[in-house]
């Protein structure tokens, strides 16, 4: 309770109205541009050919055709990144430091001087435990939020959603770990903290267009096969 204390009070105390706003568009913008890159040229959908707007797809409905662009999905991963990266993310990032200092002095079986290391602010030990605290995060409450969220979002009704978030929790929580551990360590190592949410938001983009490419692509296998 008391970690939690501290967190809110660190975040009132470095209230910054321009960062939180700041944070907020990059994350809306890139996650509209990532989505639109990955269905426009990684999926090949395609958008009316008469000039008519886009199908939407209405909540508990089959999802739309292979070929069609997916306005709705769009506009669900446009808002999740906004209210998730842009603002959630804005806040905890300030409180993995705090987390990392909890964890690192309650630690068994340390040497003083590595203890001293890791709660050091701003050197790469802290960052390496600030990037372990995320992937706890990752686990326990990004992956089900946006499995839940965006499954929602995008027309599926609550229990496809779960249904979805069981099957896949694991491989997605795997997957992720590589490429978000290293990333959120250099992250927090070398970034500017008012610049780590945009910071995350573009490697965001990266890695959803390169996690899409490597799905579609073993989909094309399998039904070439």
């Amino acid at each position: 309770a008391s970690l939690w204390r501290a967190a809110a009070r660190a975040g009132i105390e470095r209230w910054d109205r321009r960062a939180l706003v700041a944070d907020v568009a990059c994350a809306s913008f890139l996650g509209f541009v990532g989505d639109a890159i990955c269905q426009r040229f990684v999926e090949n959908k395609r958008l009316p050919a008469d000039g008519s707007a886009p199908r939407w797809r209405r909540t508990g409905q089959p999802p739309l055709p292979q070929e069609d662009f997916d306005i709705r999905r769009l506009f669900a991963l446009t808002g999740f990144s906004a209210m998730y990266i842009g603002v959630f993310l804005h806040f905890l990032f300030q409180a993995y430091p705090l987390a990392a200092a909890f964890v690192v002095k309650r630690a068994p079986a340390m040497s003083e001087g590595l203890r001293a290391a890791m709660l050091r602010k701003g050197g790469a030990p802290q960052a390496l435990t600030c990037a372990m605290v995320d992937n706890v995060h990752c686990a326990v409450i990004y992956t089900p939020t946006y499995f839940l969220g965006v499954g929602v979002l995008e027309g599926d009704n609550f229990c496809e959603a779960a249904s979805n978030l069981r099957a896949e929790w694991l491989s997605a929580y795997l997957s992720c770990g590589g490429f978000w551990i290293p990333f959120m360590w250099l992250n927090f190592a070398v970034v500017a903290p008012r610049r780590r949410v945009q910071a995350m938001a573009t490697a965001n983009l990266l890695w959803n267009i390169i996690i899409d490419h490597l799905a579609h692509r073993g989909g094309e296998r399998a039904a070439a096969e």
